[in-house]
C-alpha cells in the first residue's frame, strides 16, 4: 500500500504496540526496557507525524491524506482515518508533548512497584487519542473517545488501593459517560438525517437540515464536548483527577483528554454554525469556564488542582474561540497551552518530589533558593499563563480575545479580560507560596513523630533534578518561550491560512474579521494591564507572609469545593442512586424478585403434586384420563367441522 497509509495507520497502532509489549513484559523486562518499550512507540508515532505533515505539505496543504481502514456494510458507517491540517496538528501536539511526557515518567515513577502497568497504560492513552483526532467520521471519533475515558479512568485509578484514587477514577468515567451519551445520540440524530457518519458526508450539507435537528445534534454533541473539556457545568471530575500520578495530570490535561471537546467542535463546526442555538451556546459555556474555573482556583490549596481548575479556564478561552468562529485561534492556543501547561504540571511533580509528597502550597516555601532549576522553568510556565510577552501564551490568548472584540462581542470580551486578570493572581499565589519566602515549618511542640522525621528529610534533601526529567522540563520551557512565535506572520506559515483548506472542505466558515488596529491595541493593553495588577496583587499579599485567608474565608471555602457544584450532584444524582439501590436491596431484591421466583417454583411445586395423583397406579384414574382426553379431542375436531 501507500505510504501514506502507512503513516497514518502508524500514529495510533505503535502506541497500542507498545502498550501491549509493555504489558506482556511488565514483569520480566527490567524496568528501563519497559521505559524503552513505551517511549519508542511514542517516538515512532511522533515521527510518523512528522513524516506525514511533510507529505501534506508537498501536496500543497490543499489535499487530504486518507486511510480508509473498513466499512461495517452501511453506507457512510466506517472507519478511516485522515490527515489534513488539523488531525495532523493535533496529532504533533498528542505524541510530541506526550513522548516528553513519557521521557519524564521514566524517572518520576522509577520507584513504584507497577512501572510496566503504567507505561501500558501510557501508551494506550497515546492511542486512544491518536485515534480520535486522525478518524474520519464519527464512528472512528466515537472508538478514540471511548477508548480515551478507559484510558484516563484506569491512569486517574493508577494507585487503586487509595480509596481517593478509585473514587475519582469512578467520577471520570461516569462524568464522561453522559458525554459519551450526548455523542451517540447526535450520531444517530446525524445518520437518521443524512444517511452518513463520515464527515465529508454529512458536515458539508449541514446546512440542508432543519434547524429542529440541527439544534439537537450541535447541543448534544457540545455534551459530549463540555464532559471531555470538563467546562461548566460537568467538570467535577477534573479537580479529582488529580489523585492520578503527575505524569498522568500532564497528560490529560495539557495534550490530550480535556482538548478533545475543542477538537469536536472545530471539527464539526458545519453543524455548530448551521444550528440557531450552537455558536451561542458554545461561546456561552467558554467564557463562563473560563471565568469559573479563575475563581476556583483563587480558592484552591493543592498544587495540582490549582492547575487542573486553570485547565479548566483555559480549555474555557479555546471554547470561546470556536464559539465566535476564530478556529485558527482556538487550535493555537490549543498548542501553546500544551507547552506551558506540561511544563507547569511536571514543574509541580519535581515540587512536590521535593516536598516529599506534600501538595498544599500552604506547607511549602523558599524553594527558590533550593531549586533554580525548578524555580527558573515554574516562572517561565507560569508567565506563559498568565500571557507576558513575549512568551507563548501571550500570542494565542492574546489573539483569542481580539477576535472577540474585533467582532463585536463585547460583553465576552470584558469578561475574557476578567479571567485574564484572575489567572495573574492565582498563579503568582501558587508561585509565591511555593518560592518566595521561608520553607512553612510546624511548631516543634505540635509535630508528631511522623511530621518530625519528615521535617528532617526535608532539611537534608538535596535539590537536585535527574537528567531524565529535567531534559522534558527544559524542552517544555524552550517551547513556552518560543512556541508563540510561529503565530507570527512572515515568519512561518503556521497561521489562519494553513487551517483553512481543512476548514473549506467541510464548510464555508463564518469569516472572523480582523477589525481595526485599535481592537489589537486596546486588547493588549487590558490585558496587559489587568495581568499586571493581579500578580501584584498576589504577590504583595503572598510575596514575604503566608495569608492563606487573604482571598476571603467564606469565599476560600467556596471556591475550594468548586462552589457546591460537587454537593448539588451528590444531592441530586448520587443519593437517591445509592437510596433506590439500598431498597432495592432490602426490600425489591428479597420481596418483588426472590418472590417472584420462589412464588414460580411452589407454583410449579403445587401443579406436578396434583398431576401426580392422577398417575397413583390405579386403573381406574388412566380410564378416566383416557376418556377425558378422547372426549376433548372428540368435542375439538366436531366444533372444527
Amino acid at each position: 500500500m501507500e505510504i501514506t497509509f502507512w503513516l497514518l495507520v502508524g500514529i495510533p497502532v505503535l502506541p497500542l504496540l507498545g502498550a501491549a509489549a509493555t504489558a506482556a513484559l511488565r514483569r520480566r523486562a527490567s524496568r528501563g526496557m519497559l521505559a524503552a518499550i513505551a517511549c519508542s512507540a511514542v517516538a515512532l508515532a511522533f515521527a510518523c507525524t512528522v513524516a506525514a505533515l511533510i507529505r501534506f505539505g508537498q501536496a500543497g496543504g490543499e489535499g487530504v491524506l486518507h486511510a480508509p481502514l473498513w466499512s461495517w456494510g452501511v453506507a457512510g458507517v466506517g472507519l478511516g482515518l485522515i490527515g489534513d491540517s488539523i488531525s495532523i496538528w493535533f496529532s504533533l501536539v498528542v505524541t510530541g508533548v506526550g513522548l516528553l511526557i513519557h521521557i519524564y515518567a521514566a524517572g518520576y515513577m522509577a520507584d513504584d512497584p507497577d512501572y510496566g502497568r503504567f507505561f501500558a497504560k501510557l501508551n494506550y492513552f497515546i492511542f486512544a487519542m491518536s485515534l480520535l483526532v486522525l478518524a474520519d467520521g464519527f464512528v472512528g471519533m466515537l472508538m478514540g473517545w471511548a477508548n480515551v475515558g478507559l484510558a484516563s479512568y484506569l491512569l486517574i485509578g493508577f494507585w487503586n488501593r487509595r480509596p481517593a484514587a478509585a473514587a475519582a477514577a469512578k467520577k471520570a468515567f461516569w462524568v464522561n459517560t453522559v458525554g459519551e451519551v450526548g455523542l451517540i445520540l447526535a450520531m444517530l440524530i446525524l445518520l437518521t438525517s443524512s444517511g452518513s457518519l463520515r464527515f465529508a458526508d454529512v458536515l458539508p450539507q449541514a446546512g440542508l437540515l432543519p434547524p429542529e435537528v440541527l439544534n439537537a445534534a450541535a447541543l448534544l454533541l457540545l455534551v459530549g464536548a463540555v464532559a471531555k473539556s470538563a467546562q461548566l457545568p460537568l467538570f467535577v471530575w477534573l479537580p479529582d483527577a488529580m489523585q492520578g500520578p503527575t505524569p498522568v495530570s500532564a497528560l490529560i490535561h495539557a495534550a490530550t483528554m480535556v482538548t478533545a471537546g475543542v477538537y469536536l467542535v472545530v471539527r464539526a463546526f458545519p453543524l455548530f454554525e448551521a444550528a440557531p442555538w450552537g455558536m451561542p451556546a458554545v461561546a456561552l459555556v467558554g467564557v463562563a469556564s473560563a471565568v469559573f474555573g479563575a475563581v476556583a482556583a483563587m480558592g484552591q490549596n493543592d498544587i495540582k488542582r490549582i492547575l487542573a481548575y486553570s485547565t479548566m479556564s483555559q480549555v474555557g478561552y479555546m471554547m470561546l474561540a470556536a464559539g465566535v468562529g476564530a478556529y485558527a485561534a482556538a487550535l493555537f492556543h490549543f498548542m501553546t497551552h500544551a507547552f506551558f501547561k506540561a511544563l507547569l504540571f511536571l514543574g509541580a511533580g519535581l515540587v512536590i518530589h521535593h516536598f516529599h509528597g506534600e501538595q498544599d502550597v500552604r506547607r511549602m516555601g523558599g524553594l527558590g533558593r533550593e531549586s533554580p532549576f525548578v524555580y527558573w522553568t515554574f516562572l517561565i510556565g507560569t508567565l506563559a499563563l498568565v500571557g507576558a510577552p513575549p512568551l507563548a501564551g501571550f500570542f494565542s490568548k492574546d489573539e483569542i480575545v481580539v477576535e472577540l472584540l474585533a467582532g463585536g462581542h463585547t460583553a465576552l470580551w470584558v469578561l475574557a479580560v476578567a479571567a485574564a486578570g484572575l489567572t495573574a493572581f492565582y498563579m503568582l499565589r501558587l508561585f509565591c507560596l511555593v518560592f518566595a519566602g521561608n520553607p512553612y515549618r510546624v511548631d516543634a511542640s505540635d509535630r508528631g513523630p511522623a511530621e518530625a522525621a519528615a521535617a528532617a528529610e526535608h532539611d537534608a534533601h538535596s535539590a537536585g533534578v535527574p537528567a531524565v526529567q529535567a531534559v522534558p522540563v527544559l524542552l517544555l520551557t524552550i517551547l513556552s518561550i518560543a512556541g508563540g512565535w510561529l503565530w507570527v506572520p512572515g515568519l512561518t506559515h503556521v497561521p489562519e491560512a494553513f487551517f483553512e483548506p481543512a476548514l473549506a472542505r467541510y464548510g464555508s466558515p463564518a469569516p472572523v474579521h480582523a477589525g481595526p488596529v485599535q481592537a489589537k491595541e486596546w486588547t493588549m493593553g487590558a490585558l496587559l494591564l489587568v495581568s499586571a495588577a493581579g500578580a501584584a496583587w498576589a504577590v504583595k499579599l503572598f510575596g514575604k507572609s503566608r495569608r492563606a485567608d487573604a482571598t476571603g474565608g467564606a469565599f476560600a471555602r467556596a471556591a475550594e469545593a468548586g462552589f457546591g457544584f460537587d454537593a448539588a450532584y451528590r444531592a441530586a444524582f448520587v443519593e437517591p442512586l445509592r437510596a433506590l439501590a439500598g431498597y432495592a436491596g432490602r426490600v425489591m431484591d428479597p420481596q418483588v424478585v426472590d418472590g417472584a421466583v420462589n412464588g414460580i417454583a411452589r407454583l410449579a411445586g403445587t401443579a406436578a403434586l396434583a398431576l401426580g395423583r392422577l398417575h397413583g397406579g390405579f386403573v381406574r384414574r388412566y380410564a378416566l384420563v383416557l376418556v377425558t382426553g378422547v372426549t376433548a379431542v372428540l368435542i375439538y375436531f366436531l366444533m372444527a367441522v
